[in-house]
């Protein structure tokens, strides 16, 4: 395979990853609708760059991949969803006057970014699912540095110009809904963010 076609590969990888409403698609209109676009964009590029560091870690050996699986899966279901129940958890109980409701709460970029990195990096589903859709494309041809850096190249771009189109609408939907539709739809992203980390523990219990 070229450079072009692994970037093209790597575009169709990012984009298969992001756009399906998984638990950081819900993390990430969570904070559009509570801590606005630029808590959201971080969010979204956090989880990216996950994406990029377990692709980078596929291609320099599936077996290490799988083993790594294998090893520290429960560990990493159990991590990811306490933080899933943690996030769910101030989602419902936040509380505020009708007034305050509608302005976004204060979140760094930073503590946005670090803390996705963590969500992300502690779903083992995540690198399952990149090692089915990456091994077809490296077990073809084994990519070269240059068409390494390519392909992980388009697995991050197609994944931030989704999440930024992502709490892009999320925000123009925002700024159309009531104090009490953004509170309703507050706890239903925390509602399936419980649902999300209770089915972490419970695989991370071997149920």
């Amino acid at each position: 395979m070229t450079n072009h076609a692994f970037l093209l590969a790597g575009l169709f990888v990012g984009i298969s990853v992001a756009v399906p409403i998984g638990p950081m698609g819900l993390l990430c209109i969570q904070r559009t609708l509570v801590s606005g676009m630029r808590a959201a964009i971080s969010t979204g590029l956090g989880a990216a760059t996950v994406n990029v560091a377990y692709g980078a870690l596929i291609i320099l050996g599936l077996d290490k991949a799988a083993s790594y699986v294998a090893s520290g899966g429960r560990v990493l279901s159990c991590a990811g969803g306490v933080l899933l129940l943690c996030s769910a958890g101030r989602t419902i109980l936040r509380q505020g006057p009708p007034q305050d409701r509608i302005k976004p709460a204060k979140l760094s970029p930073y503590v946005a970014y670090g803390s996705a990195l963590a969500f992300n990096a502690t779903n083992p589903l995540l690198l399952i699912l990149l090692i089915g859709m990456l091994s077809p494309i490296i077990g073809q041809s084994a990519p070269s540095p240059a068409g390494a850096g390519a392909l992980l190249l388009g697995m991050f771009t197609a994944a931030a110009i989704w999440w930024v189109c992502l709490s892009g609408c999320v925000a123009l939907l925002r700024s159309r809904l009531s104090p009490e539709i953004l509170v309703m739809m507050n706890r239903v992203t925390g509602a399936l963010l419980t649902v999300y980390g209770v089915a972490a523990l419970a695989r991370s219990a071997g149920m």
